[in-house]
């Protein structure tokens, strides 16, 4: 009998052995969106929290949707305009730096001089799940950056 199995609780009751962890590297993606007081504000601020996507067709979308009703924020015209362009074409270009590896984003400055930022990079991160293998957004994984 192994040790393990003699676990006993304070009241003589028999502890649950818990279940293995497992940890792999996984492959994704960070999508970040920060917000800049203005142009030469060298601190952002985080929008909303980073996330990490399971491809890259994933956080292009993810960023387009966003952009998308970024105008809502106040842009001014020329920059919709550019985001318009973006959300219909340039975002082709984004995808394919993602998929040789490289980081993409965009940016647009707000009617008050603020600048709205989104990027997405590739990553590997270790995730430990419970004796199973958990998606990405999976909220039983813990995820570690680990580049």
């Amino acid at each position: 009998m192994r040790a393990v199995d003699n676990a006993t609780g304070v009241n003589g009751t028999r502890l649950p052995i818990p279940p293995p962890i497992e940890a792999s590297i996984e492959h994704g993606f960070l999508l970040e969106v920060l917000r800049y007081a203005s142009t030469i504000t060298p601190v952002p601020e985080p929008v909303v929290a980073p996330r990490i996507l399971p491809c890259a067709r994933d956080a292009v979308r993810a960023i387009r949707i966003q952009v998308r009703t970024a105008h809502a924020a106040g842009m001014t015209p020329r920059e919709t305009m550019r985001a318009i362009e973006w959300v219909e074409s340039g975002w082709m270009h984004a995808l394919a730096l993602l998929h040789t590896g490289n980081p993409c984003g965009f940016t647009v400055v707000l009617h008050g001089g603020a600048v709205a930022e989104w990027s997405v990079r590739p990553l590997r991160y270790l995730s430990m799940a419970p004796g199973i293998s958990c998606p990405v957004n999976c909220p039983a994984a813990r995820t570690e950056l680990i580049s």
